[in-house]
């Protein structure tokens, strides 16, 4: 049977109106997770590897940006004879790119909750921005034999390890049966630096990460996504609570909401396109594992830190300095 831990509806919970995952919380350091077993707070994969300097963001944002700023250049050149025009004028073009970001982040959102209908075999509301991946999902199925209610044992499902303290949501539990232990590359991801050998491909339990993207090709993998994976891989144990538990600390959780997470033979990510899609096992053994690791702390850390008090100090040999008027003393005086 396939587990899930499918979202209550936004009314059960006005935390769940931006479509966070089942146990998420947002905070003013970005996402954690709530222990429903003591109500900690584990702080997300996703959040531990933004640490990860993301070199490419720069650049993107850069040249969406300067984009921007060509197609509107009638305006641009309008507004820099108004300086209060000007300054709208570069706070809209600065934004663009990160409201086109949410954009695509959302488009995700929607279509992970659509892949998650189909896994379920539920009802899957009209939406024909996501339709297009969604299809490509389907033909993924189809390519790889997978029969929902066979292979697919668990969707979209909480994992925590509570002994490093982070937690996370998997796409996809899903066996997979492969003819031979390897699989060749498509001919026309065939890479030309390395040599192109077909990539292990066990047949057995696999968990796999869905990745959609408007821009970037079905071949895509950053460098982040491995550790990802092992950090998913490595968790402790994995949650299926009912509705009153997966939002802090409760009384009615127990054993019976917790499993083991099992073992995978691989782990893999499934980029999903507008017109393909592309299915690239990623090794996710104790090296990443051991990377991810040593990001937690730093991101704790950086979660914790708190510099608002660090100014800059008077020199020894400054002159005294001259006692702060308060509001109330000026007004005695200039009475």
């Amino acid at each position: 049977m396939t587990t899930s831990t499918a979202l209550p509806s936004t009314a059960d919970d006005p935390r769940q109106a931006g479509h966070d995952p089942p146990h998420a919380v947002a905070t003013s350091n970005g996402r954690y997770y709530s222990d429903p077993a003591n109500g900690n707070l584990l702080v997300s994969v996703t959040n531990v590897l933004d640490q990860h300097s993301k070199r490419g963001l720069a650049p993107a944002a850069a040249s969406q940006t300067a984009t921007w700023f060509a197609d509107h250049l009638p305006q641009a050149l309008r507004a820099a004879v108004d300086p209060e025009e000007l300054a709208a004028f570069r706070t809209q073009a600065a934004s663009v790119y990160q409201q086109d970001w949410e954009r695509r982040a959302q488009l995700g959102i929607r279509v992970h909750r659509q892949a998650e209908a189909i896994n379920l075999d539920a009802p899957i509301a009209p939406d024909a921005d996501a339709e297009p991946f969604i299809t490509s999902y389907l033909a993924w199925l189809e390519d790889f034999g997978v029969s929902i209610g066979r292979d697919i044992s668990a969707a979209e499902c909480t994992v925590l390890h509570r002994g490093l303290g982070y937690g996370g949501t998997s796409d996809l539990w899903v066996r997979l049966r492969f003819p031979t232990e390897s699989s060749p590359l498509i001919g026309r991801y065939r890479p030309r630096a390395v040599p192109a050998d077909p990539l292990p491909t066990p047949s057995g339990l696999w968990l796999v990460d869905i990745k959609t993207s408007t821009k970037h090709p079905a071949s895509t993998v950053w460098s982040e996504y491995p550790l990802q994976l092992a950090a998913l891989r490595n968790a402790e144990v994995a949650l299926i609570c009912p509705p009153e538990c997966r939002y802090g600390a409760a009384e009615g959780h127990g054993s019976a909401h917790e499993f083991e997470v099992p073992q995978f033979v691989g782990t893999a990510i499934l980029n999903l396109r507008r017109d393909t899609y592309g299915f690239i096992p990623l090794e996710a053994s104790a090296a990443e594992f051991d990377a991810f690791c040593h990001l937690v702390p730093v991101a704790r850390y950086f979660h914790g830190q708190d510099l608002r008090g660090r100014k800059p100090i008077r020199p020894p040999n400054a002159p005294p300095a001259k006692p702060a008027r308060t509001k109330n003393r000026s007004r005695k005086e200039s009475a």
